[in-house]
């Protein structure tokens, strides 16, 4: 998966909308990627109230597995399996259609489309008869090009294209000679879980790495377990939370590297680092289940060593 997730990443979505065959539904209205940066959405339609705006998505990391495939219907596409998917939540269900392509000989990773129909404001949202038309049209259109994930055309800038992974060694370094990791794993493209033990302390820590895009992050709701506070980290806006929920204990840094650039506010560049710390095991049936405690001070030296490798 290290191998995939290094192409995604140094893809650009965004690159492959095909902007000339979806003049159909009007001009183009906002292009925007999504908070997980592999994804792009392009709005297009009329800003005539009375007209409908449609929205296609593409997401070059849809997570898909065999049991999803087994719920999906499955259909043919330019001679490769594509999978329908229908959501039991989703309420737009009857004015949107779902695809995933699995990429060939990559578990658990697939081509995501998503495509949807915002009928005229005030009129009642209708079913779109050619949604899925419209989705396998569209997925036609991409299909090829996004499964060979060609490198993106632009200059990576901010979290883009960087590996959540890249500074393990130096992550582990400032953790000590007494910890030792166990465990290196990426959960996404753009996220990346270290695991550590030190048997003397019988504490386990996991220091978990992600890039993403965000509107600006502000603290959230106080209580006796979950505290947050505005902070600065190295000269940029961030927000600390820590949480102590008994088994864990946690304190995370949100620091945001590059401002929003559009309309919606939604693509500030964040860099986040969760250290966590558990117990490795219970030593005897009286132990009790407490975390042992986590440093914010060294969270912060950990932000900071993530940060140097991407700014």
């Amino acid at each position: 998966m290290a191998d995939h997730f290094e192409r995604v990443r140094a893809a650009d979505p965004c690159d492959l909308v095909p902007h000339r065959s979806l003049k159909k539904y009007g001009p183009e209205q906002l292009t925007v990627r999504g908070s997980g940066m592999t994804e792009c959405q392009y709005l297009t339609g009329y800003s005539d109230p009375a007209k409908s705006v449609y929205s296609f998505k593409i997401d070059l990391h849809g997570s898909f597995s065999a049991r999803d495939a087994e719920d999906a219907t499955e259909e043919r596409l330019g001679g490769r399996k594509i999978y329908r998917e229908e959501y039991s939540t989703d309420q737009e269900s009857h004015r949107s259609c779902h695809y995933k392509v699995p990429y060939e000989g990559v578990e658990g990773s697939a081509l995501a489309l998503d495509v949807v129909q915002t009928p005229p404001r005030g009129l009642e949202r209708r079913p779109w008869p050619q949604r899925c038309t419209a989705a396998k049209e569209y997925l036609a259109k991409v299909m090829d090009g996004a499964l060979g994930l060609p490198p993106r055309r632009g200059r990576a800038v901010g979290v883009l294209g960087k590996d959540p992974c890249a500074r393990k060694d130096a992550l582990v370094k400032a953790l000590g000679s007494a910890y030792r990791p166990t465990d290196t794993a990426y959960s996404g493209p753009y996220a990346c879980d270290l695991t550590l033990e030190n048997r003397s302390k019988n504490q386990k820590l996991t220091v978990a790495v992600s890039f993403a895009f965000h509107v600006r992050q502000r603290p959230g709701s106080q209580s006796r377990q979950f505290k947050s506070k505005q902070t600065t980290i190295d000269g940029l806006y961030a927000v600390r939370s820590t949480k102590e929920l008994g088994l864990t204990r946690t304190c995370a840094d949100a620091v945001e590297l590059r401002r929003a650039t559009n309309s919606r506010k939604n693509d500030a560049h964040y860099v986040s680092v969760h250290l966590s710390s558990a117990k490795l095991e219970l030593k005897d049936e009286d132990d009790d289940f407490g975390a042992p405690p986590v440093s914010c001070a060294v969270t912060d030296e950990l932000t900071k060593i993530v940060l140097a490798g991407v700014r």
